[in-house]
């Protein structure tokens, strides 16, 4: 099943620190754990312009049916994990 996720511009969120909006934008990496952070895809490296904040925040956002999915994909996998273990355990252990 494909996790329904949305690509978002993280520039045109609020800077956390002095809540301006569309003051991000995007920095370099400076050392080798940036580097692996940036090089993940999922999140990115940001500077405000307006208050010098720096740091890291997500690419992705998720929408409501993403949870739900994600939900319903665990609900599956435990409910698959009982019937499996129930069918050890009565026919293959005895």
């Amino acid at each position: 099943m494909i996790l329904k996720t949305i690509h978002k511009d993280a520039s045109l969120d609020t800077c956390p620190e002095c809540k301006t909006a569309g003051a991000l934008r995007r920095s370099r990496a400076r050392n080798f754990r940036e580097n692996i952070i940036k090089r993940s895809k999922i999140f990115n490296i940001y500077r405000c312009r307006e208050c010098g904040w720096r740091g890291v925040k997500t690419s992705f956002s998720f929408r409501k049916i993403s949870l739900k999915v994600i939900l319903f994909d665990i609900l599956l996998i435990l409910i698959s994990a009982l019937i499996i273990r129930y069918i050890i355990i009565r026919f293959v252990m005895n």
